[in-house]
C-alpha cells in the first residue's frame, strides 16, 4: 500500500486504511528494537563459572575457570606436560593436559602456585581433565611460598 493510499481520501475504506497505516510504523518499530536487543544479548560475554578441582567432574563437556593449587608438575619424554591439582599424579582429582604443539618452548613452573586455568572440563581415565593450548588459559593467582624467609631490616623506610 502507497502512502498516498494511507493518507488516501475520504471513502468508506479510509477507518481501515488509517489503522492498517497505523500499525505498519508500530510494527516496523517493535522489529527495530527486537532486533537491537538480540545485538545487545549477542555481545554479553558468557559467565564462565569458578569451581575447585575437586568439583571439576560435575561440570563435564562445560567451559569453567578451575582455581586450585598445582600440587605437581610433570613433563614427558613428548614434551607433555602435565598439572595435576588436590595431590601429586596418581592421587591428583583433577589435571590440565599442555602439549608440546602448542607450546614451542617450555612452559612455566607452576608447581606449588595457586593458578585458576581456563577451559573444558573432559573425562579421562574417571578423572575431569583439561586441555591447555595457551598461556592465555592460565592465570597465576598467588606465587610458591618461597622457602627462604625475607631479610627484614630494622631500619624506618626513608
Amino acid at each position: 500500500m502507497s502512502r498516498e493510499n494511507c493518507m488516501g481520501r475520504l471513502d468508506l475504506e479510509r477507518g481501515f486504511r488509517a489503522s492498517f497505516c497505523m500499525k505498519r510504523p508500530i510494527s516496523l518499530a517493535l522489529t527495530v528494537l527486537w532486533l537491537a536487543s538480540l545485538v545487545v544479548l549477542a555481545e554479553e560475554p558468557a559467565i564462565v563459572p569458578t569451581v575447585t578441582p575437586a568439583e571439576a567432574a560435575t561440570h563435564e563437556g562445560k567451559e569453567v575457570k578451575v582455581k586450585g593449587r598445582v600440587e605437581g608438575q610433570k613433563t614427558s619424554a613428548k614434551g607433555v606436560t602435565y598439572l595435576n591439582f588436590g595431590a601429586k599424579y596418581p592421587n591428583h582429582v583433577f589435571s590440565c593436559v599442555l602439549r608440546a604443539k602448542d607450546f614451542p618452548s617450555a612452559p612455566p613452573l607452576l608447581e606449588g602456585k595457586e593458578v585458576e586455568v581456563t577451559g573444558v572440563i573432559k573425562m579421562y581415565e574417571g578423572k575431569p581433565s583439561m586441555d591447555i593450548s595457551s598461556l592465555e588459559q592460565i592465570r597465576v593467582i598467588e606465587e610458591a611460598a618461597s622457602t627462604a624467609p625475607e631479610s627484614k631490616s630494622s631500619e624506618p623506610a626513608k
